[in-house]
């Protein structure tokens, strides 16, 4: 397969990196205040299949098993940001405004791997807080690796990638498979690329424990596995953190991790962000995280799969509507909501929403609520 020609590779690298900055923002030019991780920024980029200039990683580079990653994802990224990612961003700019630019913490319950979509939309928070099942994982070594090895690494990361890619999601039981294959375990690796992908200069990637947790926990296995990534952009000019736990959220399970719920509470007045979310918070046994997000939150941006419309309603959150409502997909028939329903028929006027969100990505019924509560209104 040939390589994709630089010319293409860099107007795409190009647009993404626009596609994650404010319009208009002055660039910055702070110099990161820890020093850049070379080997794992190296990494993100050779995930991504981006070029790397890290001398331990030539090796690597030049292997026909990473062209050929090149060649394969260097399209799809480009078709990603051209029909969703670049429409995403026009939106962001001229619905979100401010709310983009200042971010002290966003919380992105039952995220996944999906950095992209975080980034995209609040490009300027502080710390980014994500979680879900998926274990955390680690960078892969690709300076140790073998030729082979690296080859089946890459190909198994194309794969954990083909959903994202196609629909802007992960599936939660596809990435039970994907995530645990001999060489790729975790969320890591795909988070990496999206850094790679958006130019992020990494300064760490390591463990991070919520606490000791109770010895029963612990010796069930159930407590919380972590994974703290600092990383800096350029455009961005300080240092930002993301936070990834892999924990069961259900108010059963946190008994085995009881400082999952006031860690989060602590990034209060926080950004929420929920997208083909499972419709987990729905349902009776996530009644503690929803708590809390209701609590911690001051801007809601999510699809239907959310927290649902009644209790937004119930705690004065000003809420508007995009795009369309439709019933939920097979799968989640259970989560149909008749008053956002009606919401969307009673509410005049509902703006457009010029891109495919959540689960309707590919028969135009995408809708979108954008949520403020009083302390965001005053």
């Amino acid at each position: 397969m040939p390589p994709i020609p630089p010319h293409l590779l860099r107007r795409a690298l190009a647009a993404l990196l626009a596609a994650c900055l404010l319009a208009g923002a002055p660039a910055a030019t702070a110099e990161p205040s820890a020093p850049v991780d070379a080997r794992i920024t190296s990494t993100a980029r050779l995930l991504a299949g981006i070029e790397s200039d890290y001398p331990a990683h030539a090796r690597i580079a030049a292997l026909d098993a990473w062209q050929a990653h090149r060649a394969t994802l260097a399209p799809k990224w480009e078709r990603l940001q051209r029909g969703r990612l670049s429409v995403i961003e026009t939106w962001r700019n001229q619905t979100l405004g401010s709310d983009a630019a200042a971010c002290r913490a966003l919380l992105y319950p039952f995220s996944g791997p999906d950095f992209m979509n975080a980034y995209l939309l609040f490009p300027r928070c502080d710390t980014y807080v994500m979680f879900g099942l998926e274990a955390p994982g680690s960078p892969p070594p690709f300076e140790t690796m073998g030729a082979d090895e690296a080859g089946l690494y890459l190909k198994d990361m194309r794969v954990a990638l083909t959903d994202f890619l196609a629909r802007n999601y992960f599936i939660t039981s596809r990435m039970a498979k994907q995530l645990h294959t001999p060489r790729l375990k975790g969320v890591a690796p795909l988070v990496l690329a999206s850094m790679g992908l958006l130019d992020v200069r990494v300064t760490a990637v390591e463990p991070f424990d919520l606490g000791p947790g109770s010895d029963e926990a612990r010796r069930a296995g159930r407590r919380a596995q972590g994974m703290k990534i600092t990383f800096w952009h350029p455009q961005v000019g300080k240092p930002q953190t993301l936070y990834y736990l892999s924990l069961d959220a259900t108010d059963r399970a946190l008994k085995a991790n009881p400082e999952f719920l006031p860690f989060l509470a602590q990034f209060g007045p926080s950004i929420t962000f929920l997208k083909s979310a499972s419709y987990l918070l729905h349902g009776n046994e996530f009644a503690g995280t929803r708590a809390v997000l209701l609590d911690a939150t001051e801007l809601l941006v999510q699809d239907d799969t959310g927290i649902p419309y009644r209790y937004l309603r119930a705690r004065g959150f000003e809420v508007r509507l995009y795009g369309r409502y439709a019933r939920p997909i097979r799968d989640f028939n259970y989560g149909y909501q008749h008053d956002l329903a009606a919401a969307y028929r009673t509410s005049g006027k509902v703006a457009d929403l010029p891109f495919p969100f959540g689960y309707h990505w590919q028969d135009g019924r995408s809708g979108l609520i954008l949520a403020r509560g009083a302390a965001k209104r005053s």
